[in-house]
């Protein structure tokens, strides 16, 4: 399977959040470390309470020249979060305690994935939401924030199967399997290093 297309999508949408900064605003990068070196977030206070957030996963590791194993996943998230507590009321005083402390929060993801292992493989495109708890806190003086976040939602997936049936050779989709994945549960766990700017 060719690497997801709409990683550009992604991008675009991390750098628009990098650009809606504003005087006063805090803008933030992040990484999973769940997923160390795989992932990358930013996320955007709209005042003290209210915050925007993106994330593109892309623990997309090449598939072996034998054709044998492939463990690929691509997506893009995005969320809203209500940052609660006193410390988030607004005033100007309150700025510092942004993408601090308690929130709720609501994230939609969209993907695809390609997993493989001795020659048989299922793949398709995903789509799952839900609700999430986050507290985040300083950490290295202020300099950068730890997130810990859990998150319950539904998952939706239209698989299909393929086979590789010589070393090195080509997938041949199996044109009758065709398997509709439906999942309420938990779905979201991450413990980030943030980086405010």
């Amino acid at each position: 399977m060719r690497p997801f297309r709409r990683h550009r999508a992604a991008l675009a949408v991390l750098l628009l959040l990098a650009s809606a900064t504003s005087k006063g605003q805090t803008f933030a990068l992040r990484t999973n470390a769940l997923l160390p070196l795989l992932n990358v977030g930013a996320e955007l206070p709209l005042g003290n309470r209210w915050s925007i957030g993106a994330d593109w996963y892309y623990p997309w590791f090449p598939r072996s020249s034998s054709h044998k194993n492939c463990y690929q996943v691509d997506g893009l998230s995005l969320e809203g979060r209500y940052w609660l507590g006193s410390s988030h009321e607004s005033g100007d005083d309150n700025k510092v305690y942004r993408l601090l402390g308690h929130s709720i929060g609501a994230f939609t993801v969209i993907g695809r994935y390609d997993w493989e292992h001795n020659y048989k493989g299922r793949q398709g495109d995903y789509v799952m939401g839900g609700i999430d708890y986050l507290y985040a806190m300083p950490i290295f003086r202020g300099k950068l924030h730890l997130e810990l976040s859990l998150g319950i939602g539904y998952f939706y997936s239209r698989a299909t199967s393929y086979e590789v049936f010589e070393r090195g050779g080509n997938g041949y989709r199996d044109k009758n399997y065709r398997k509709n994945v439906n999942y309420f549960g938990p779905l979201k766990a991450t413990v980030a290093f943030v980086l405010p700017l």
